[in-house]
Order: C-alpha cells, then sequence, then structure tokens
C-alpha cells in the first residue's frame, strides 16, 4: 500500500516544524523531521528504519524554503525519485509532481526552482515595486528649470552643473536622456 511522507524542515526563511506540520499533514502521513538530514538523505535514512521508498508512495514537502539545498542536487534528487515512480508534493506551491500522470505545470516548477535558487544563493529578488540602480541625482520634475537655466545668455553646462551640484556628466547623460540642447556645451 502506498504510503505518505510528509518531510519537516525548518531553516531561518521557511515555517517552523509546528506550522508545517499543523497545515500539511493528513491522517495517515509518516512524519519525517528532518532535524540533521538533508532531503538528499532520505531515501537513505528511510532505509535505515526499515522503510524503502517505492512506486506510488507520495513525499510531502511544505515549500522550497525547507529544502537548503544546492538547485542542481534537488532537481537531480527530484528526477531519481520521479523516475522510482515516487509522488512528489510542495504544499505551498501546490505543485504536485506526478509520475503517473500527465501535468502542465513545469512552467510553475521552473519559476519556484529559479526563487529557490536565488534564496539559496543569496540573491535577493526585486520586489514588485522596487526600483533598480542608484537613486537618479536630477528628477524629471525639474526639467523645465534645467531647460531654462541652460538656455540663459551666457550659461553653459559646466555652470549649470556646478549650481545643481552635480557633476557635468550627469548634466550631459541627462541631457542626451531628455533631448535637451545647449546653445554652449563646455
Amino acid at each position: 500500500m502506498p504510503t505518505t511522507i510528509l518531510f519537516l524542515a525548518e531553516t531561518n526563511l521557511s515555517p517552523s516544524i509546528a506550522d508545517q506540520r499543523a497545515r500539511c499533514e493528513a491522517e495517515g502521513d509518516l512524519i519525517v523531521e528532518a532535524g540533521k538530514t538533508s532531503f538528499l538523505d532520505l531515501p537513505k535514512k528511510l532505509a535505515q528504519s526499515g522503510y524503502e521508498l517505492g512506486r506510488g508512495d507520495r513525499i510531502k514537502i511544505y515549500d522550497f524554503t525547507c529544502l537548503p539545498v544546492n538547485t542542481e542536487r534537488l532537481v537531480g534528487m527530484i528526477v531519481r525519485l520521479l523516475r522510482k515512480g515516487i509522488t512528489i508534493e510542495f504544499f505551498f506551491p501546490r505543485i504536485v509532481l506526478d509520475p503517473e500522470e500527465k501535468y502542465d505545470e513545469p512552467f510553475r516548477l521552473l519559476v519556484a526552482l529559479d526563487d529557490h535558487w536565488r534564496r539559496i544563493h543569496g540573491m535577493k529578488t526585486h520586489p514588485s515595486r522596487a526600483k533598480t540602480g542608484k537613486k537618479p541625482r536630477i528628477s524629471v520634475e525639474r526639467l523645465p528649470e534645467i531647460r531654462k537655466m541652460l538656455g540663459a545668455e551666457g550659461a553653459n553646462v559646466t555652470a549649470v552643473a556646478a549650481e545643481l551640484g552635480i557633476p557635468r556628466t550627469t548634466l550631459h547623460d541627462y541631457m542626451r536622456r531628455h533631448a535637451i540642447i545647449a546653445s554652449t556645451s563646455s
């Protein structure tokens, strides 16, 4: 008879073991708390306890934050388990990888794996409303003022940049981006 294994592992990014268990546990689940056991060692750990994973079994995991392993090795492990006929369910992103059924979730899996890779490797993903790069030194709201300053008689880029408190090269770049032509640019 197929068995469902609930693999619980807590990291600094994941919910607590208690939270994972409360959200994922179903009656009859075999609970495996990782402790010092990596997900990569789960089949070996189960075999040492007298249980051999087989076709039809299911492994449930709360989400990718519970698996602090290299993404390449994680994907390799998932593939090995799927080839043995073992279903893998990621509870939070609601991804079920069932080797016996056709499913249309590869894109969601790749996105989740990409997020996992970024977290594990310390890369920050940009929040949806975050701006990248440095804060602009000149705001677009100042465009009319800058045009007026550059249009004044005897004005030059060096003097206007000094008055604005910015480097001359920054003003040149701003002028190029906003199609501003100065009468004298020195």
